[in-house]
């Protein structure tokens, strides 16, 4: 016999009412709401954090930039308030880092008087000194002149430090005469037989040309006189510069000889 066996009818869920259904409609509605807002929430605050990030920097650039502007002009207001001052200073005090001295013509001066020196020599001569039987007493003044040869000197001049340095030949002795007319005949006396003026006058004038070769040869043999004409020649070509100089009183002048 065949048997017809029959499945069990498989449980039906019972159905929802109408209301249930719109209920699970509308909280599937709201889940996606929420979704869709949180979703919208993190890409606003991603773009909060792209733009905060980017005005950080902006910032950062901007107060680099500032602070870099800043010293800039800090700097050249500095700049300007020291070059005022500096040319205040110049213009009240003379104050300078670099001045400007001026040799004028000391260069070309070839011979620069620094000291005259005198002597006095008796020139005696005796009736049996000579075969005219004359006698004659002469005081003799002199002078002699040490001069200092500038033309051939050495200017290194420093404007930076206000110093200048003079390098000359030594002083030397260029001229020496006889104060004529200042001679005084001491003692003048002829013999019996020879009452020739002429003869009194070759005399004369042979002893002063014998005078003047005395103060020569005494003039260059005394070291005073070198040491004396040295010293004065620097005091002069200092006081001299000096003049040529006078808004620089911190000027220093060396003077050296060769």
């Amino acid at each position: 016999m065949n048997e017809i066996i029959k499945t069990e009818d498989k449980k039906k869920l019972p159905r929802k009412k109408g209301t249930d259904r719109k209920k699970d409609l509308l909280k599937g509605k709201q889940y996606g709401g929420f979704l869709v807002t949180g979703g919208i929430f993190c890409m606003i605050a991603g773009i909060i954090l792209i733009l905060s990030g980017t005005v950080k920097k902006g910032a950062s650039a901007l107060a680099s930039g500032y602070l870099t502007s800043y010293e800039t002009e800090k700097e050249a207001a500095y700049e300007e308030k020291y070059e005022d001052y500096k040319t205040s200073a110049e213009e009240k005090y003379h104050v300078s880092n670099r001045v400007s001295i001026y040799i004028g013509g000391l260069e070309e001066t070839q011979k620069l008087e620094v000291l005259k020196v005198s002597d006095v020599e008796f020139m005696i001569v005796n009736e049996e000194d000579n075969q005219d039987k004359l006698t004659s007493w002469l005081e003799v003044p002199g002078e002699g002149t040490f001069v200092v040869d500038l033309k051939a000197g050495e200017y290194i001049v420093d404007n930076e430090r206000a110093h200048v340095l003079v390098r000359v030949p030594y002083p030397e002795l260029t001229s020496v005469k006889i104060d004529y007319k200042n001679v005084d005949k001491i003692l003048f006396k002829h013999g019996i037989m020879n009452k020739s003026y002429r003869v009194g006058e070759e005399l004369a004038r042979q002893q002063l040309n014998e005078a003047e070769v005395l103060f020569r040869k005494e003039f260059l043999s005394n070291q005073t006189f070198f040491l004396s004409a040295r010293k004065s020649a620097g005091k002069t070509i200092e006081a001299l510069i000096r003049q040529l100089n006078p808004e620089i009183p911190e000027l220093t002048v060396d003077v050296e000889f060769y």
